[in-house]
């Protein structure tokens, strides 16, 4: 199969699930849609990627083309990945649990010490 016949099937494979798929989450999903499609594309990728990768998640990142970080940030949402230690589980949307905490947010040590 060409390259091209195997986009237009996979075009069409989407299209045709999305329709059951809008229609059954649009209703309960509470402006949810999107990152419930999204989470269900996205989930089967990273899970190839990283079949393709060995597990490696430096190689995963750099064939989807995106930051090793992100990759990881989105396999932590997506259940994939443990959760850092001492760090709020998240739900698969990301929406529940703790929101992540900036860099300012971080205690600093005095200057000329190192933080313990």
């Amino acid at each position: 199969m060409g390259g091209q016949h195997l986009a237009d099937e996979f075009d069409r494979l989407v299209s045709s699930a999305l329709r059951g798929l809008v229609d059954g989450e649009g209703a309960e999903g509470r402006g949810r849609l999107y990152r419930a499609v999204m989470a269900r594309a996205e989930l089967p990728l990273l899970r190839h990627a990283l079949a393709l990768s060995g597990g490696n998640q430096l190689r995963a990142a750099r064939l989807l083309g995106i930051n090793r970080n992100t990759l990881r940030k989105r396999l932590r949402l997506l259940g994939l990945l443990p959760e850092p230690h001492g760090a709020a589980p998240r739900a698969p949307d990301g929406t529940a649990g703790a929101p992540p905490t900036s860099v300012a947010d971080t205690p600093r040590a005095p200057p000329g010490r190192r933080a313990k």
